[in-house]
């Protein structure tokens, strides 16, 4: 079951300025899987469940393409390439089920 939508900013960069265009990353995941982590563009930027808090999250991404990936122990990744338009605030989607890796 998907039930946990967390609000990320994905850009390469926490923070980013109220002015700076960027939209919101949501990364949908089985509550299972909530200690995945999370890249984007190759750089790691925390656990799933560590995104969805002020301290640590959100993600924004900044307009363009990005690479998101979400890995965990014992699971096949998940991998997404989404696009960002320049003028876009609503969030970006990326569900991802972990299926097991039977190896």
């Amino acid at each position: 079951m998907l039930g946990l939508g967390l609000a990320l900013t994905a850009c390469a960069h926490r923070g980013a300025g109220r002015d700076e265009p960027a939209a919101p990353l949501a990364i949908e995941v089985p509550d299972v899987d909530l200690d995945a982590e999370v890249f984007v563009d190759g750089n790691y930027v925390g656990q799933v469940k560590a995104l969805r808090v002020p301290e640590t999250g959100p993600i924004l991404l900044a307009p363009g393409v990005h690479r998101v990936e979400v890995r965990k122990p014992g699971r096949f990744p998940v991998q997404r390439t989404v696009t960002v338009a320049k003028t876009q605030r609503t969030a970006v989607v990326v569900r991802a089920e972990l299926l097991e890796d039977p190896s």
